[in-house]
């Protein structure tokens, strides 16, 4: 009898172990950036605007800036990469302690942009996104426009409980993936900017390949 309690007590651990296994989360992130030119002198206003409403659909939080533009730059700015914790030792070490990943803090900074949208889009068990949009103006006596940098910073999770694996297949039926849901945001906010201004867009640099601007090449 004693036996046959130790196997079931055995069998239930192993189950048991089994099943915390299954159950744990498998995160997956990605970055990726992209600069296009658009060559237009289109007025920088009714732009953006295109921009704002293309991206309102896409975001759980959407916070947009214009700086004023003393004046245009005869080459389009850049943005630049900053780690907040690479900057700042005590948050490094306490995100290396609970096992997170500096480059998932990598932000984008958009000096000299007419426009810059931060934007986020958190979905519990599947998505956690963030994006960053900085419209830089140029005018030289070849041609003048406007340059679109774009860069994202994109956790996808897997794993988890039965809950939650049930409510990322539902997701992915309506909306897809959550990298099929960034790249479509791109392409419509690119779109947007064509329509408004009349001018083809152009992807002069990406990484990795973005297949939602694969046809801008």
């Amino acid at each position: 009898m004693k036996k046959s309690l130790s196997a079931a007590a055995a069998a239930l651990a192993l189950a048991s172990t089994a099943t915390v296994a299954e159950a744990q989360s498998r995160n997956q992130s990605y970055q990726a950036y992209a600069v296009i030119d658009l060559q237009t002198d289109a007025p920088k206003g009714p732009l953006i605007d295109a921009a704002e409403r293309a991206l309102a659909g896409y975001s759980s939080d959407l916070n947009t800036i214009r700086p004023i533009a003393v004046q245009t730059p005869e080459q389009p700015g850049r943005f630049q990469l900053q780690n907040p914790l690479a900057e700042n030792s005590r948050l490094g070490a306490l995100a290396a302690l609970g096992g997170v990943s500096a480059q998932s803090f990598m932000i984008a900074t958009c000096d000299g942009a007419v426009w810059v949208a931060n934007l986020t889009r958190n979905i519990s068990g599947s998505q956690n996104m963030r994006a960053t949009l900085c419209l830089f103006p140029y005018a030289n006596d070849q041609r003048q426009g406007y340059h679109l940098n774009l860069f994202v910073n994109d956790t996808a999770e897997g794993g988890g409980g039965l809950t939650r694996r049930f409510g990322r297949a539902v997701s992915a039926r309506l909306v897809g993936t959550p990298q099929e849901f960034t790249e479509r945001m791109l392409k419509e906010t690119v779109v947007a900017l064509e329509t408004s201004s009349g001018a083809s867009a152009v992807l002069i640099e990406g990484e990795p390949d973005i297949p939602g601007l694969a046809w801008k090449r």
